[in-house]
């Protein structure tokens, strides 16, 4: 059986949303040798028009993605996490479905994200949904997959 996938803004210091954090860290960390936090801090979406977004399949979180404002027009999608027995499932459209939907109630015309070069599954995934290659907009690491998507009201 099929279980639905939901997605919804929750609170990033929620005990469930603090452990899907720190596994993606953890993930991160072993992929890239670093300590796996990108430059990612929870009051990064403790701002107005910002979010931190669970997913989640019978109740229980499988993954996670957060909005960081970056201009006036443009958001960051940052921390997108999908647990890996619910890998391949839909739970990181869903996620982004919702960080979009937020995006543009939020008033946001442009949404960007970046990706490492470790991660193919996640630029596949970012193509396939509608994002295209833009330059490196944050940070100085040259390996960044940088993409971006135009927001329709």
């Amino acid at each position: 059986m099929i279980s639905i996938i939901t997605a919804a803004k929750e609170d990033i210091r929620a005990s469930e949303s603090e452990q899907l954090i720190r596994e993606l860290s953890e993930e991160l960390g072993r992929l890239y040798d670093s300590d796996g936090t990108a430059g990612f801090q929870a009051s990064d979406v403790e701002v107005p028009r910002s979010a931190f977004i669970v997913a989640r399949s019978e109740g229980h979180p499988v993954g996670c993605g957060a909005l960081r404002p970056i201009n006036e027009t443009t958001v960051e999608v940052k921390r997108m996490y999908t647990r890996p027995d619910f890998r391949r499932k839909g739970v990181a459209q869903a996620i982004l479905a919702e960080a979009e939907r937020l995006a543009l109630e939020y008033g946001y015309t442009s949404i960007k994200l970046q990706t490492g070069p470790k991660q193919p599954e996640a630029a596949a995934l970012y193509e396939r949904v509608g994002y295209y290659r833009v330059p490196i907009y944050s940070g100085n690491w040259d390996l960044v997959l940088a993409y971006q998507k135009d927001l329709q009201r």
